[in-house]
């Protein structure tokens, strides 16, 4: 090992390997489905019922067939008119809650990570991870009650003070698999 001179002015004594040693991962799951928010099923049932009756507004409109070229105007006119009103939801939740709406979104291709170095979320078409939490930060985790496929709600527990945590100073997961397993990597810092 070398030990940079004293002249450098370090805090601490900076030393570099010059045999680096490969990070060794000691957990990895990608969630799925599973990862999506427990409340965005209720949003789901809620956006369900006015999707049915989106369906049946456009069933009055183009049934029966439209057959001269007045109904014709009315149902395409009546038709663009709903299709303006769906993109004008859309558009405002994004200007709204575009940070909760891009995480439901993402939140089934999210892949967690544990190595002996850190704790990793990342995405298959993005290079940088969408956060990373050294391992001086996490001082141990948490677990709930498991199904009996082993998958469950775990929790980071964090430093007190971590911007990254809850008011408890946690990261909770919902439906990890194999909690379990992700628990104990996080013990094995």
């Amino acid at each position: 090992m070398d030990i940079a001179p004293p002249e450098v002015g370090l805090p601490i004594p900076y030393v570099r390997r010059l045999d680096p040693i490969a990070e060794r991962t000691f957990y990895v799951a990608r969630p799925g489905i599973r990862a999506i928010p427990s409340g965005a099923g209720t949003v789901t049932a809620f956006v369900g019922l006015q999707a049915f009756t989106l369906i049946g507004f456009l069933w009055a409109i183009w049934w029966p067939g439209p057959s001269s070229r007045s109904d014709y105007v009315f149902a395409i006119s009546a038709t663009s008119v709903l299709a303006a009103l769906v993109l004008l939801v859309f558009w405002v939740l994004m200007r709204r809650y575009p940070g909760f709406v891009l995480a439901v979104l993402r939140s089934p291709f999210i892949s967690l990570k544990v190595t002996d170095r850190r704790l990793l979320w990342t995405l298959p078409w993005m290079k940088a991870p969408l956060m990373e939490i050294g391992r001086e930060r996490v001082t141990g985790g948490i677990l709930g009650v498991l199904d009996r496929r082993g998958n469950g709600p775990a929790a980071v527990m964090l430093v007190p003070g971590d911007p990254c945590a809850d008011i408890d100073g946690n990261i909770h997961f919902d439906r990890l698999p194999d909690a379990a397993a992700f628990v104990a990597a996080l013990g094995r810092w």
